[in-house]
């Protein structure tokens, strides 16, 4: 129930040949476009000293548990602040530190919408 953090690693759409296959003929349409995301934990209570949620990677067997979704799916993105303690490892770039960062807090004071949703 509720809303659940997850990063999207594709968008794609299937041929008409895989559609067919993996959706026979029935009442409901397959979806036109999907996404292939990776979970986060679940929201628990926010942090007390500044109200926000602290979410990790979701593990399976030590993977990272995936999906493919319908992008209709999706609700909005989040900003995410990464949970580095007391000082920034030097090898955490824009583009790497969501791989390296094992938690993250969810920044629920982004824009109003976000606030709304998240809180």
């Amino acid at each position: 129930k509720g809303y659940h953090v997850a990063q999207v690693r594709v968008v794609f759409t299937l041929t008409s040949k895989a559609t067919d296959l993996l959706f026979p003929a029935g009442p409901v349409k397959p979806p036109a476009h999907l996404a292939y995301v990776e979970w986060f934990t679940p929201f628990q209570q926010p942090e007390s000293h500044h109200g926000l949620y602290k979410i990790s990677r979701l593990m399976c067997h030590g993977e990272r548990l995936a999906s493919i979704i319908d992008v209709l799916d999706i609700r909005r993105s989040v900003h995410l602040f990464p949970n580095f303690g007391a000082v920034v490892p030097r090898e955490w770039t824009s583009s790497t530190v969501l791989e390296l960062c094992s938690s993250f807090f969810v920044n629920s004071f982004s824009d109003r919408h976000a606030y709304l949703t998240i809180v």
